[in-house]
C-alpha cells in the first residue's frame, strides 16, 4: 500500500497519506496548508517474529475490548433491572 509520511512546513504536524497514482496530498490534515514536505520512511519489514508480535498485540487488544464490552453490558442490564 503506498503510504507516505508528510510534514507540514506551516504547523509542523506529521501525518501519513495514501498516495495513489502519484497524486500528492493537497493539504495538511491539521491546518489545511499546501506547504508539505515528503519525509523519508523506513520500509515495513514483515517476518515471522513481527507477525507473531502483531498477533499477540491484537489478541491483547481484543481481550481488553471484550472485557470492556462485558462490563458495559453488565452495567446496562443492572441499571435497567433497577428501573424495571
Amino acid at each position: 500500500m503506498p503510504l507516505f509520511d508528510y510534514k507540514c512546513n506551516a504547523c509542523a504536524v506529521t501525518f501519513e497519506a495514501l498516495v495513489l497514482k502519484g497524486k500528492e496530498p493537497a493539504a495538511c490534515t491539521a491546518c489545511g496548508s499546501a506547504d508539505l514536505a515528503r519525509l523519508m520512511s523506513l520500509p515495513a519489514v514483515r517476518s515471522s517474529t513481527t507477525a507473531d508480535l502483531a498477533m499477540r498485540s491484537a489478541k491483547r487488544r481484543d481481550q481488553a475490548q471484550g472485557a470492556e464490552r462485558t462490563h458495559a453490558q453488565a452495567q446496562y442490564e443492572e441499571s435497567h433491572d433497577r428501573h424495571g
